[in-house]
């Protein structure tokens, strides 16, 4: 009997670590994201980014009640992610850009940055030729994690692609070398450039 209970129990137990811990937290185990998230209505500014209307702006829950659709933006500390509306980008780098989502481990200040597909890219100088040759989305640190602008003062890029910074876990040692000279050079490469001043919102037809 006893052995009966206690198998019982760990059973209970693996189930539970299995819901808590096999699911993304942002998703949920049924696939949904329940995050609250406001629909801008007019052209703005957010974490120094200027967005036009019908930006997705997604915030992290701040209680259970609070999720899905909102009827007002909500704070901005709060922010987690910017995603444009379909077939809309901004310039953001020189790069067209539709989507910004912070980092998720909240000891890591930063977020990641993404290409938007379907626009033509002008590759005017070696920052954007090296990022092209990812495609993938840039992984950035900030020194300021409120400052989402192309600000490279306050910009250190930690990854693009299978290019990522090095850490404890890291096995394979050439493989990582490599990353490391590939982020060496997108960062010197970054530093060279000016902080943005305009935020161009480009559309893609599909003519």
């Amino acid at each position: 009997m006893n052995k009966i209970i206690v198998l019982g129990l760990l059973g209970i137990t693996s189930f539970s670590l299995t819901a808590c811990g096999g699911c993304p937290i942002i998703a949920g185990c049924n696939g949904r994201d329940n995050s609250p998230y406001y629909m801008t209505t007019i052209n703005n500014q957010v974490r120094g980014i200027p967005i036009p209307a019908q930006t997705k702006l997604t915030y992290q829950s701040q209680h259970f009640r609070q999720k899905f659709e909102q009827t007002h933006a909500l704070k901005e500390k709060n922010l987690s992610g910017i995603t444009l509306p379909t077939d809309t980008a901004i310039i953001w780098g020189g790069m067209p850009v539709d989507m910004f989502i912070q980092f998720s481990n909240p000891e890591m200040k930063g977020f990641s940055v993404y290409p938007a597909r379907g626009f033509n890219t002008k590759l005017s100088n070696e920052f954007l030729h090296l990022w092209k040759s990812c495609e993938s989305d840039l992984n950035i640190n900030l020194k300021n994690p409120n400052d989402w602008s192309f600000n490279p003062e306050n910009m250190e890029i930690r990854g693009c692609g299978i290019n990522q910074k090095r850490s404890k876990y890291t096995e394979d040692s050439f493989r990582q070398d490599e990353a490391d000279e590939f982020l060496r050079k997108i960062n010197q490469a970054l530093h060279e450039l000016p902080k943005q001043q305009d935020y161009p919102v480009i559309h893609r037809t599909n003519k």
